[in-house]
């Protein structure tokens, strides 16, 4: 490994080192575009259609929820995501940048520091409301005005953003400590024990390893 900052995860290490993991190719732990493309695409379909929505709201509603609704996004990915959920995933351990080299948040600033042990539940709570969030916002302008098309695209688009996702990144996902992660326990077992401070870090909290 080239850096030492984060030299107990694996996932730096260069790809011709996990040709002997037990787990290669059942987890996302390497950069891969196509992550990027399977969470972002649905994401944007649900997107698009309610920033436009919201565009043709009445004035000045129009320029009120826009701008709520950006400025929420940012606040979310930038401030209130990072330390309560990103911060815990090996993704968030590059030490030697300030951004962001994951493929679902890629090229994000790094506003918290790496923690190698798991999400408590305030934070899993928190992360299901802040996420929820970005989507109620606009579905509450929009039912103002009774937008009822948008706001059919954005609940059509949310149902089918979270069911991609849990059907093809949350079963890959290393940050095991998102609420949705659905990667199988043995298969996280195995990836935690071969990082000792992610190791450490999940035993000193009480979780239960298997032998």
């Amino acid at each position: 490994m080239s850096n030492s900052n984060h030299s107990c995860i694996c996932i730096w290490e260069d790809l011709e080192n996990c040709e002997d993991c037990n787990i290669r190719g059942r987890l996302h732990c390497h950069l891969d575009k196509k992550y990027s493309i399977i969470f972002g695409v649905p994401f944007f379909i649900a997107f698009i259609p309610t920033f436009v929505g919201l565009i043709l709201l009445s004035f000045p509603l129009n320029l009120i929820s826009t701008l709520v609704w950006i400025g929420y996004i940012v606040f979310f990915f930038l401030v209130w995501e990072p330390p309560i959920l990103c911060a815990h995933c090996p993704f968030y351990a590059e030490g030697e940048t300030k951004i962001l080299h994951c493929s679902i948040n890629y090229g994000f600033l790094k506003t918290a520091k790496f923690k190698p042990g798991p999400a408590n539940l305030w934070e899993k709570i928190q992360f299901l409301i802040g996420a929820n969030l970005i989507f109620i916002i606009p579905a509450i302008f929009l039912i103002l005005e009774e937008m009822w098309y948008y706001l059919g695209v954005l609940a059509i688009g949310v149902i089918a953003w979270y069911i991609v996702i849990q059907f093809k990144i949350c079963t890959d996902c290393v940050n095991f400590s998102c609420i949705l992660n659905r990667v199988p326990k043995e298969i996280r077992d195995e990836f935690l024990k071969k990082n000792q401070v992610m190791y450490e870090a999940w035993k000193a909290s009480g979780y239960k390893f298997d032998e």
